[in-house]
């Protein structure tokens, strides 16, 4: 049904490691928003006596970083500690990429290939032990 949704129809999925296996961290996010966006590169073609500047697309998209934090969790193979800090960023040039797949509203599907680029653990004296991520999108963004 279309219509309007709230935080309770999202879920967000990403591969434990380059190619890995698909977990879930809808129960971990508590990140206040999660963009998943998708732009057009553009070319400036202003030419000499134009009144305002002219811009044509160049065939290529692109999606800005996605940054997610939410809580530290050790369990397993499920937890953030699994996900993340054990395989790290990922730094290796032949890796495949991490697919993030966010499901929103009346299951509207957002694929992105994103390669993890930094991870960090926060331990506060007012606060649970949370993470932070920033994943970097490389190659299509895809709605379906």
């Amino acid at each position: 049904m279309a219509g309007k949704y709230g935080p309770s129809s999202v879920t967000v999925t990403l591969e434990d490691s380059p190619g890995g296996t698909a977990r879930s961290l809808t129960a971990f996010i508590t990140t206040s928003g999660i963009t998943a966006n998708k732009t057009s590169e553009m070319a400036e073609t202003t030419a000499l006596g134009d009144s305002a500047k002219a811009y044509t697309p160049i065939g290529i998209t692109s999606g800005e970083n996605i940054s997610l934090s939410g809580i530290w969790d050790t369990t397993g193979t499920t937890g953030t500690h699994a996900i993340f800090a054990t395989t790290g960023p990922d730094d290796g040039p032949q890796d495949d990429t991490r697919e993030l797949v966010i499901t929103m509203g009346d299951s509207k599907v957002c694929t992105i290939q994103t390669r993890l680029v930094s991870f960090s653990v926060v331990a506060s004296n007012d606060n649970i032990q949370t993470f932070t991520c920033e994943l970097q999108p490389t190659g299509a963004v895809v709605w379906s």
